[in-house]
């Protein structure tokens, strides 16, 4: 493209500034500069979605690229986006509209993951190492997520999720973008940018305000509490802003924290700061272009939009650059949360209930100890056989903090109570089916084929590693329910996973 005059906008405000713009595209060995019709487009948005960027170019012969081609747009010598071709749409004029994604688009690659003890930091390292994408500065996130199981995810997906955990627990918000081809994790903070906009230096607006978009203002604290021979689901805190229930009415956020997290109320106190709240959707139109901006990006805003009347800086949820006739305009969406509203903790047994999983976890250790003898792996019959039953009866109702995936858990948790292994499982925080049996075969089980017979407390593997439970040794079996959302027994093992499907393995505890 060529190089273009300084322009005005009907604001009356001139950009004093030449611009030039530049588009490649990398074929095997080389390297073309391309003529672009119509412009570009670049969009650019928070949640490690990818940023996008569209153009047209002629059907040329002396032309050659492909799908996956490196491409590269460059304006005054800045390059503003380095990515890879991803589909190529011809018409019958022989225009070719192209569409490229920068390095996040292979984050939607879908993968599983277990991790303990892991910043979000170092699940990026893992994830980027595991898949040879190129990192830049990544910011230390601090906060270590204890445990964590990701089962058929996007690479995205695992990444919110940790940058999620992370923001509620040290109230720090992190972004991640795509930067000249290496992958970023900058601060909300270190993102902020000395760019100033009002009326003069925007075209138009939309604004709308919602309390239904994210906002809570009834935080409630629910555990798995032992109840004599059982565990139940007890409220053990609530944090409510009064006002805003009377404004709104109750708009609840439910947290189930795992056993080993002792400050669920602190916890459920940083999700109202952070949820308690009405949220501003902005839309700038025709702003004056600037190529730093991206999703996340902080911004000052002058402008009052009649009930709003912001003086201050906003984030960017979304940014749009289109660069066309050596004009760069940006269209913007803004993030804009209104201050926190009051908050009080109106009730709190939480140290009660922990006092009280504590203890009974220290029984059930104890009862570890002695369980089997020197012998733990002997025919899951008579004594043994009546753990098992006992096993069955005290996690009847049992929550996993793993929610629908949480199977392979349940079956540590509930095993632990008749095998010194499942219990040593258990302990290590063991979530993972192919780890469970990976672990199990190390210490000298079996896995085989399924052929229609159990014994009871042996385990039962679904698909391919996918699903597991343990047999009662009469056809039916005890495990997690993702429907169900607890563990429960089954009367009948092939309706345990999928209807009507047989288990494919079984590890026999009793044989070893």
């Amino acid at each position: 493209m060529a190089e273009n005059a300084a322009y005005e906008l009907n604001t009356g405000v001139s950009a004093p500034f030449r611009l030039e713009y530049v588009m490649t595209i990398r074929h095997k060995d080389t390297e073309y500069i391309v003529e672009v019709l119509d412009g570009v487009k670049i969009t650019r948005n928070i949640d490690s979605i990818p940023a996008k960027m569209s153009f047209k170019v002629v059907n040329d012969a002396d032309l050659d690229f492909t799908e996956g081609n490196h491409v590269t747009f460059t304006v005054n010598g800045t390059v503003v986006f380095s990515g890879y071709v991803f589909s190529k749409n011809r018409d019958k004029k022989d225009i070719i509209t192209v569409t490229a994604y920068d390095q996040l688009r292979y984050l939607k690659n879908k993968d599983c993951y277990v991790y303990y003890d892991k910043t979000a930091t170092e699940v990026i390292k893992m994830i980027a190492e595991d898949y040879g994408l190129t990192l830049g500065d990544v910011a230390n996130t601090e906060y270590k997520i204890p445990k964590r199981i990701e089962k058929n995810k996007t690479l995205m997906d695992i990444i919110n999720t940790a940058l999620y955990l992370t923001e509620i627990n040290n109230h720090k918000v992190y972004h991640l973008y795509d930067d000249d081809g290496k992958i970023i994790l900058n601060s909300s903070e270190g993102m902020k940018l000395d760019l100033y906009i009002d009326a003069d230096t925007m075209e138009n607006y939309e604004c709308n305000s919602s309390i239904d978009k994210d906002t809570y203002d009834y935080i409630k604290v629910v555990r798995n509490v032992p109840d004599g021979e059982r565990k139940v689901l007890k409220r053990t805190g609530v944090v409510v802003d009064e006002d805003h229930v009377k404004e709104w009415g109750r708009l609840q956020q439910l947290y189930i924290p795992d056993d080993k997290v002792t400050n669920a109320i602190d916890m459920a106190v940083n999700m109202i700061k952070s949820k308690n709240r009405k949220t501003r959707d902005l839309r700038l139109k025709n702003v004056l272009g600037d190529v730093r901006v991206r999703g996340g990006s902080l911004i000052y805003l002058k402008h009052n939009f009649g009930d709003l009347n912001i003086d201050a800086y906003v984030a960017v949820e979304s940014v749009t650059h289109s660069f066309h006739d050596g004009i760069h305009l940006m269209d913007l969406d803004l993030w804009y949360q209104e201050p926190v509203g009051n908050y009080e903790i109106k009730y709190n047994t939480d140290s009660d209930a922990v006092a009280k999983i504590k203890e009974a976890n220290a029984k059930q250790q104890a009862s570890h100890q002695t369980i089997g003898g020197a012998s733990p792996y002997a025919a899951t019959n008579g004594s043994m056989g009546s753990q098992v039953d006992t096993a069955f009866q005290l996690n009847e109702g049992r929550v996993s903090p793993y929610g629908s995936v949480g199977c392979a858990d349940t079956v540590c948790a509930a095993g632990s109570y008749y095998n010194t292994d499942l219990a040593e499982e258990y302990n290590k925080g063991v979530a993972s089916v192919p780890t469970l049996r990976s672990d199990l075969e190390a210490k000298g089980y079996t896995v085989e084929s399924f052929n229609g017979y159990a014994n009871k407390g042996d385990l039962l593997i679904y698909g391919d590693d996918d699903h597991v439970v343990i047999s009662d040794g009469a056809g039916g079996c005890f495990g997690n329910s993702s429907s169900a959302g607890y563990a429960h027994t089954y009367s009948d093992a092939n309706y345990a996973w999928h209807d009507g499907e047989p288990p494919t393995k079984i590890i026999r505890m009793g044989v070893r």
